[in-house]
């Protein structure tokens, strides 16, 4: 029994604790921060009546927490998907998880690395699928494979964390095994591909006769970010509208408490940019290479935004490296952070699509080309390309290389 009531207080501390540290943040932040969750995952405020109403002899200790919590700016926003508290539940998390931006960082890196696990596992099985396909050709065919996921599955993890999240009606079944559970159950189709038959026509040497062969091109394609939403989660309207409440609020706390980065509002745009976007058009085309990067003819992302100021007398390096962590930080430490609001051409467009433990968890940057396009080198491309900006919540920093 003893037992028990420990379970439900530990249970009312954790609700409560989540919307004490939410509550501080609205006061804080001053900041648009998106509507309470409902219904499904019950937002914090619901959290916390629901906590009090369970646990009416604890209310002592409740309140004690909400009076720690809001002296310590965490946890400032009014909603977040409960799974980055604690993979194994809120009733079991770890500490003083809404006090530690590691513990939570850790615990979405935790999350990724499972959905990702899982999305190559897929990936792997309808690459065999394709192979068997192939070996079971006629002596007159041979085939390739254009797989762009090879290497890298890029997909919204905060997305994905808040679908799932939103998708449970009690919030004692977000946890990550389940989360696991559902994605191997209901993502076999994430991964499909496509066949393209063309022929030609080769000469034998020897004899001089003349046959045709059929080549087999396989192309892998992935379903995107909408897969998960209908077809993993299956989340209603509601529930979808949670998600993103929740996704937009992840991405603010984030962005603006562990990625925290100050913008400089005096930097103007000028000629610099349009050099560097006209620079950046010349090399439309080329092809994608990390191993590469550094060799004349080949980018990979952070390479190519290297190339380009450095062509304008400007270096872009941080403790001599010019890995996109590391022009990140180049912007920072030199004031040069401007808002996603005021992009003007040449600008640098920083993303952060999974937890590496690089600076700002940066894994990608382009260049601002203006009109809402962005020039850069592509890792799914696999070359240098001209496109509408994409991605963008995955955004986390964005700079002006110079000053005029």
């Amino acid at each position: 029994m003893a037992e028990q009531n420990q379970k439900q207080e530990q249970s009312a501390l954790s609700r409560t604790a989540s919307a004490a540290g939410a509550a501080k943040g609205a006061l804080k932040a001053g900041k648009a921060i998106a509507g309470a969750a409902k219904g499904a995952a019950a937002g914090p405020y619901g959290m916390l009546a629901a906590g009090l109403w369970e646990n009416r002899k604890a209310v002592g200790k409740v309140l004690a927490v909400i009076a720690a919590l809001l002296l310590l700016p965490v946890v400032f926003i009014l909603s977040l998907p409960a799974l980055i508290f604690g993979n194994l539940g809120l009733d079991d998390t770890a500490g003083d998880v809404l006090n530690d931006n590691t513990l939570i960082m850790e615990n979405i890196a935790e999350a990724e690395t499972s959905i990702e696990s899982i999305l190559r596992e897929k990936h792997d099985a309808l690459l065999k699928e394709i192979e068997q396909e192939a070996a079971s050709l006629g002596s007159d065919c041979e085939y390739s494979i254009t797989d762009d996921f090879s290497d890298r599955i890029i997909y919204e993890s905060a997305l994905v964390i808040s679908q799932f999240c939103a998708s449970q009606e009690d919030y004692r079944e977000i946890n990550l095994k389940k989360l696991e559970g559902m994605l191997r159950d209901n993502t076999d189709g994430i991964f499909s591909y496509t066949v393209q038959v063309t022929d030609y026509e080769e000469t034998d040497e020897e004899t001089g006769e003349t046959y045709t062969i059929h080549h087999y091109e396989y192309t892998v394609e992935y379903a995107g970010d909408s897969y998960f939403s209908q077809n993993v989660f299956h989340l209603t309207d509601e529930q979808a509208q949670t998600a993103e409440e929740y996704a937009a609020n992840l991405y603010l706390f984030l962005f603006d408490t562990v990625y925290l980065v100050e913008v400089n509002p005096d930097l103007i745009p000028g000629e610099t940019g349009n050099g560097a976007v006209d620079l950046a058009l010349t090399k439309l085309g080329t092809p994608y290479s990390q191993e590469r990067r550094n060799q004349e003819g080949y980018f990979d992302c952070s390479s190519f935004t290297y190339w380009v100021y450095s062509q304008l007398g400007i270096s872009l390096q941080h403790g001599g490296s010019n890995t996109a962590a590391a022009q990140a930080r180049y912007i920072t430490e030199n004031n040069l952070a401007v808002s996603y609001d005021s992009l003007a051409p040449g600008d640098l467009i920083f993303y952060s699509f999974e937890v590496n433990n690089r600076y700002l968890n940066i894994s990608h940057v382009a260049i601002y080309a203006g009109n809402g396009y962005v020039v850069d080198a592509s890792f799914s491309k696999k070359r240098v390309v001209y496109r509408p900006i994409y991605s963008i919540r995955s955004i986390v920093l964005c700079g002006r290389p110079y000053t005029e």
